[in-house]
């Protein structure tokens, strides 16, 4: 069984065994730069810290997340912490809120399962900083439709919603690329290209795309450093991917982090 729901493992557990593997697949925040209030970076910042992720995580999941410490997990290849790591610190939400005079934001959000599971949790870690969330949520397709397009620049403020692009491979700079790249989310929908951050991140990219080795890894990291500080779209955790399987009857299973299932090289004990 692949993505097996989190109040569903105890139940599977009398019959199988289960297996959680960490992945890249993500719930991120994509802020609206295109207008107040999140063109200001001070909002988009309060925002994270003012998270409790680890209620997130152990309440909505019972573990099977990992908070975010950097654009990428912590078992990737390329993984290093970013120079700034968001966790609930509500004293430095509020004190970034009070330079900035932000008290309310419209947050839009997916509608999957598994989401739902978490905006309830987030909206009121927000609320507890004394923010007014205006909540929408929406089929992803039509949350898309809603916010992408100059047109539809007054059309929200902040998107909650999930991705994985490393099911097309787990490359560092493809990862970068599907966000931070195109056109059509840097700027049809967060608004960003333009910015001097924009510019930054994409000279380090395509240095990083000329290099090898140890110097590629260095570049990825200030990569890594400038989004954790800048927080044009991040990511508030990264999925673990829980597999249940009949470890008595299919040999050499192994679960991935990944969703499907592989049975490459696996046999059965079944005719």
């Amino acid at each position: 069984m692949d993505l097996v729901p989190e109040l569903s493992i105890a139940t599977l557990e009398q019959n199988a065994t289960v297996a959680s593997e960490q992945g890249f697949g993500l719930l991120f925040a994509m802020f609206n730069q295109g207008k107040a209030p999140f063109d200001d970076v001070r909002n988009r910042q309060a925002f994270l810290y003012a998270i409790d992720m680890e209620k997130v995580v152990q309440t909505a999941y019972q573990g099977n997340a990992t908070p975010a410490t950097s654009f990428l997990q912590e078992t990737h290849p390329s993984y290093e912490r970013a120079s700034t790591v968001y966790a609930l610190d509500a004293d430095r939400a509020r004190a970034l809120l009070a330079e900035t005079g932000l008290t309310s934001f419209r947050m839009m959000c997916t509608n999957h399962g598994w989401v739902q599971l978490a905006t309830p949790i987030i909206r009121e870690s927000l609320e507890a900083v004394g923010l007014t969330v205006e909540f929408d949520e929406r089929q992803s397709s039509e949350a898309y439709n809603a916010i992408t397009g100059p047109e539809n620049v007054n059309a929200y403020d902040v998107l909650v919603a999930p991705g994985d692009p490393s099911v097309f491979g787990s490359d560092a700079d493809l990862l970068m690329r599907w966000w931070y790249a195109g056109d059509t989310w840097t700027e049809a929908r967060m608004h960003w290209k333009g910015t001097e951050s924009y510019t930054q991140v994409q000279t380090l990219l395509d240095e990083g795309a000329r290099q090898t080795g140890a110097e590629q890894e260095a570049t990825w990291s200030e990569i890594f450093n400038l989004l954790s500080d800048e927080v044009p779209l991040y990511p508030l955790f990264h999925r673990k991917t829980t597999t249940g399987y009949d470890a008595d009857t299919l040999v050499d299973f192994q679960p991935i982090a990944l969703t499907g299932l592989s049975f490459i090289d696996v046999g059965t004990t079944q005719a």
